[in-house]
């Protein structure tokens, strides 16, 4: 006589395997997602700062790039205080020698680019949207950007340090382009563009805005330097000087 497993046996073993499973998978999903968006948020780190080393080569420091200041309190569609050619003077100025890029000005290819009316969320709200006035690009791989001028001299300050002082632009990056779900903090981030180079929004030095802001702005520092997305999950025990990861 051999001895062996029953039916039963064998089906309350792989009824437990298929709980283990249920409980874990959704964390490793969730892990591989974020390691995503950490690697692609680096690359366009990486690409906008080479753009604005060939664009300071071809036409100087964006100071001399001729576009005009914004209302330094707008932040929302309702009252942007700018003209979309100005954005478009720092695209095209920014973007010159980017190849695969696609143009989506406002009127010109927005459908076609998936950038008409994209409103970004925070907890299932709207809490703000980028207006059909920014001047956008799409990339080859599917993500998005789009720019909004603050002040054409850069002298706009968001902290202390020659960067964070001198301010010119900010520009808003859409990792999966119109796919949702097209968040701050999420999939959607912010860089600024100032008179010596990018750099991520929610720095351990800026004032306006840290990962913590309820609106998800702020967020870009901590995910290139850290390296997560803890902050959606135990934010209140975050800190740029103690931990800096949920584990």
């Amino acid at each position: 006589m051999k001895n062996g497993f029953t039916l039963a046996e064998v089906l309350i073993t792989l009824g437990i395997i298929g709980v283990v499973a249920a409980m874990t998978l959704p964390t490793l999903i969730q892990k591989n997602q974020d390691k995503v968006t950490v690697t692609k948020l680096k690359k366009m780190y990486s690409i906008l700062s080479q753009s604005y080393q060939f664009a300071v080569k071809d036409y100087g420091t964006p100071d001399l790039w001729g576009f005009g200041q914004r209302d330094e309190g707008a932040e929302d569609e309702d009252d942007l205080g700018y003209e979309a050619e100005n954005a478009k003077i720092v695209k095209d100025k920014l973007f010159a020698q980017v190849k695969n890029i696609k143009i989506c000005d406002a009127g010109l290819k927005k459908a076609e680019c998936g950038l008409a009316d994209k409103y970004y969320y925070e907890n299932g709200s709207v809490v703000g949207a980028f207006s059909s006035q920014i001047s956008s690009l799409s990339m080859i791989d599917g993500s998005s950007i789009m720019v909004l001028v603050n002040s054409g001299s850069c002298t706009n300050a968001r902290g202390p340090g020659k960067h964070l002082s001198n301010i010119c632009a900010w520009v808003f990056v859409d990792l999966n382009g119109k796919n949702a779900p097209n968040t701050m903090g999420r999939d959607v981030f912010g860089f600024y563009l100032t008179k010596y180079g990018f750099i991520p929004d929610g720095t351990k030095d800026e004032t306006r805005y840290d990962f913590k802001h309820s609106t998800g702005h702020g967020r870009t520092a901590w995910v290139i330097y850290n390296e997560n997305l803890d902050y959606l999950k135990c934010p209140d025990k975050l800190d740029w000087d103690g931990k800096t990861s949920c584990k």
